[in-house]
């Protein structure tokens, strides 16, 4: 099952899942953790297409990976811990293949000593007031600065970090003691994640710090996470009572309750409230407080049909209610195209029906789509409604909108890309045994009006795939950021459990592996460089650090011969230019693109000082915020009080979507003038 667009997993990514404590014990290994551990050793010598050595040099980095991994910001770990781990780092590769996890297991229990530390020096500071006064500053590219020398170097840059904490709060006018307390929390409940970790999370940390010693795509994931990627990523559901929890000061407290599932037509379960226990089915109780919350999510959730009690204390209350709730499949909605209709007009007020489609990413299920399952998950068959939907009501052009659509499948790369064109070519994919294109044999297309694809750093694997595509056969427009994300590989699935032969084992979690590199038609990787746009309207985004070329160990760019198609003729360069100009004039007319040229000028030069001042006065005045800027900010604040979860639109007003709904404007006066005056018949693209 070929995969695209997964990144890779490092413990930054797993903090975000803020859980309880249960005591300082590092996690102990089992023979099947060894057994995992040599497996994906061997899976990555011999099936990583690079086909590489495992040997001395790639032990350092893998070392180096691991350790950047577990304190990626040089706040917890001294120099001598460092020193004394790297002098370990050529043993790794011998270890590994013996299975020998003790190397990963003797640093983690240094980490949970100095996390321990580290959280008594935060509390320490945050009993005492921060003069926000003085002028000094932190770093904010650890790649720049060692580890801590000393004891005392440790607590000054704790010091420093308490005081960013508490500075960015304070510009967000959350009242000093709250913002005190809010930090507390943060810190105790991250110290109370590393106590929680098992040996399966730290064996995906210490494996992936290995596997992408080659590419930044491939890593080992464990048994919840293949089960939350399979699941929630691919085929958009899972089953459970339809309420989403988050961490807080050792409680699962409800964030959202998804409307129309079990806990919505329940009515009880409200968000805010704290799920304190389940009530098993002899009248014993299962105490969910200070539990991991993946830990609580599994006991929650279970199969369609069953049930579950929930030992439930109401929001602003210290009561204990018990709600019996039946667990169904819940479709995640919101991951699924959404599309809407929206009236664009043109300087001469011409209103034109435009259809836009938000597509969050290439999800499905191939192998019910393949068995014709009415109910199959399919980006595809989504998209394909929602146009036959606009077509009804007499649409003059569609915009898909990729902003931050992070990949999927590539068989839905493929159909996807097949509804717009009739037939061809769709990508290019290079492995060890050369390279094969990969065509769209259905005659016909969903869609052969106007079209308009919205891209971002975000858009990223099959993304670039359909860019391209739409790109190389001058099918539609691009506009967005200055390029797409840049990855241009494939990863396969591979079960840990088959290739053990123990099919009856407990899940042993699989290895994503990055077995081939894919290319436009026009031979041109999509690795690193990405698809540019048409029209490029600037961002943030285009100066933020991130990006493939931005990753460590990425694969470079390439070419390989193109392939000749047919052009559509739907735009070309008079175009292009005419709608760059108009959009330009534009945007210099637009006080809120000044704003926005504004910030991004002061966010480059923050970014280039590599520092952040923690004087109050210069912190505001070079503040940037981190939210996306192209929400339009003369709309009203949001609540900030909990609600129940709602589905947000295809399409909101917003200054940056007004100018997009302005060059669709432009596109669809101007194309059918420009178009007919400068093409003439068929037209062969051999790029």
């Amino acid at each position: 099952m070929p995969r695209l667009a997964f990144r890779p997993l490092a413990l930054i990514a797993i903090m975000g899942f803020i859980a309880a404590v249960v005591g300082a014990q590092t996690p102990t290994s089992k023979p099947l953790d060894e057994d995992t551990a040599r497996v994906v050793v061997n899976l990555l010598e011999l099936g990583h297409m690079a086909k590489p050595k495992i040997d001395d040099e790639i032990a350092k980095k893998w070392c180096h990976n691991f350790l950047k991994d577990l304190d990626p910001q040089k706040y917890y770990f001294l120099k001598a811990d460092i020193d004394e781990f790297m002098a370990e780092a050529t043993t790794l590769d011998d270890k590994i293949k013996e299975g020998n996890l003790d190397f990963p297991k003797k640093v983690f229990a240094r980490f949970l000593e100095r996390t321990d530390e580290r959280l008594k020096t935060a509390l320490e500071y945050l009993d005492q007031k921060p003069d926000f006064t003085v002028d000094e500053a932190i770093d904010d590219d650890p790649d720049l600065i060692d580890y801590p020398a000393t004891e005392g170097e440790a607590k000054e840059r704790w010091r420093k970090r308490i005081k960013l904490d508490l500075l960015q709060l304070k510009v967000d006018k959350t009242e000093d003691k709250e913002a005190v307390d809010k930090v507390k929390i943060r810190y105790k409940d991250r110290n109370r994640l590393f106590h929680q970790f098992d040996m399966s999370e730290l064996l995906e940390v210490y494996l992936s710090s290995l596997t992408r010693t080659f590419d930044p795509h491939s890593s080992y994931m464990s048994a919840k996470t293949l089960e939350d990627t399979i699941g929630q990523t691919l085929h958009l559901s899972l089953e459970g009572i339809g309420a989403s929890l988050q961490s807080e000061n050792g409680y699962a407290v409800v964030k959202e309750v998804v409307p129309g599932m079990a806990a919505d037509k329940d009515g009880r379960l409200q968000p805010e409230d704290k799920i304190i226990g389940i009530q098993n089915e002899d009248g014993s109780e299962t105490d969910l407080v200070e539990k991991k919350l993946s830990d609580v999510v599994r006991f929650i959730r279970g199969p369609r049909g069953t049930k579950v009690r929930l030992i439930v204390q109401p929001t602003g209350t210290k009561d204990r209610k018990i709600y019996e709730l039946t667990r169904q499949k819940i479709e995640l909605v919101e991951q699924h195209a959404k599309g809407q209709i929206i009236d664009v007009k043109d300087p001469e007020n011409k209103v034109y029906k435009v259809g836009v489609i938000n597509l969050p990413a290439f999800y499905g299920d191939t192998q019910a789509v393949m068995a014709q399952d009415p109910d199959a998950v399919s980006a595809t068959v989504d998209t394909k409604k929602l146009i036959n939907s606009f077509k009804q009501k007499g649409i003059n052009a569609l915009i898909l909108d990729l902003r931050g659509n992070g990949g999927g499948l590539l068989e839905e790369a493929r159909t996807l890309s097949g509804l717009f064109i009739d037939r061809g070519p769709i990508v290019q994919v290079k492995d060890a045994s050369g390279v094969k294109h990969i065509d769209d044999k259905d005659e016909g297309a969903a869609w052969t009006g106007p079209l308009v694809v919205l891209i971002d750093h975000l858009s990223a694997s099959a993304s670039e795939i359909f860019a391209g595509v739409i790109k190389d056969y001058d099918r539609g427009l691009i506009i967005g950021d200055s390029s797409t994300f840049g990855k241009g590989t494939v990863q396969s699935i591979v079960p840990i459990n088959e290739q053990l032969r123990r099919r009856d084992d407990a899940n042993l979690g699989a290895l994503k592996l990055t077995i081939q590199q894919f290319y436009r038609v026009n031979g041109e990787s999509t690795q690193v460089l990405g698809v540019t746009p048409h029209i490029h309207i600037p961002s943030i985004r285009d100066k933020a650090d991130f990006g493939e070329g931005k990753m460590d160990n990425a694969l470079k760019f390439d070419k390989v011969n193109a392939l000749p198609i047919a052009g559509l003729k739907q735009v070309n360069p008079s175009l292009v230019r005419e709608l760059e100009t108009r959009s330009l004039d534009r945007r210099k007319a637009n006080v809120k693109f000044q704003k926005q040229e504004e910030r991004i000028a002061k966010f480059v030069e923050r970014k280039a000082r590599h520092s952040i001042s923690l004087n109050e006065e210069k912190f505001r005045s070079e503040f940037v915020p981190d939210e996306d800027i192209t929400k339009d900010e003369d709309k009203p604040k949001k609540d900030k009080a909990k609600k129940k979860f709602t589905e947000h639109p295809a399409w909101e007003s917003d200054y940056y979507n007004d100018e997009v709904a302005s060059i669709v404007a432009d596109y669809l006066t101007l194309g059918s003038k420009v178009l007919t005056t400068t093409t003439t018949g068929p037209v062969t693209n051999s790029r």
